[in-house]
């Protein structure tokens, strides 16, 4: 063989090895980002198997999961409220976001919001009164208690919110 073929062959191999380690590092990441979500799955699974964190005695599965999964399925003012404190629970800001009307909506605080609700521990709602709401309204309020702990300070959240239909289905306005 020539020089230049073994020079030829010697960089055609460099160029194999360099494609070889690529992939197999790309089998790697595969590999762990199944993992990741393998385990997210079963974390999820065994969520939708634990009681609700809005207190409504139902399971997640058969509860607030079915808000998350299609907000269009939340058919009163206080079911949207306590899929918003499930949401704040599980750290769900895409819920959050896309419960809140488009008019208030804090998109510029997303990232705030998310890092003090993961901060937090949260530990139940009360829902005090419902005023209006219903499957056949458009507006409604619901006044409610949020309590949660933060820094070993047991602390509540007690506002009486407003809601209202927007792109057919129920979203939060604001606090009244």
């Amino acid at each position: 063989m020539s020089k230049q073929g073994k020079i030829k062959n010697g960089n055609n191999k460099a160029k194999h090895t360099k494609l070889l380690n690529q992939k197999k590092s790309k089998v790697r990441e595969a590999k762990v980002l199944n993992k990741q979500r393998l385990k997210m799955l079963i974390t999820k699974s065994n969520l939708y198997k634990q009681n609700c964190s809005c207190g409504s005695d139902n399971l997640y599965g058969d509860c607030c999961a079915i808000a998350h999964k299609n907000i269009t399925l939340v058919t009163t003012a206080e079911q949207l409220m306590r899929s918003r404190y499930t949401a704040y629970v599980l750290g769900d800001i895409e819920y959050l976001m896309k419960s809140h009307h488009s008019s208030t909506c804090p998109v510029k605080e997303k990232k705030e919001i998310l890092k003090w609700t993961k901060s937090v521990k949260w530990l139940r709602l009360e829902v005090l009164i419902t005023t209006k709401g219903g499957i056949d309204d458009t507006m409604g309020t619901v006044e409610f208690k949020a309590y949660f702990e933060e820094n070993g300070v047991v602390a509540v959240i007690h506002e009486n919110s407003k809601f209202s239909h927007e792109n057919e289905h129920w979203v939060y306005l604001g606090e009244l």
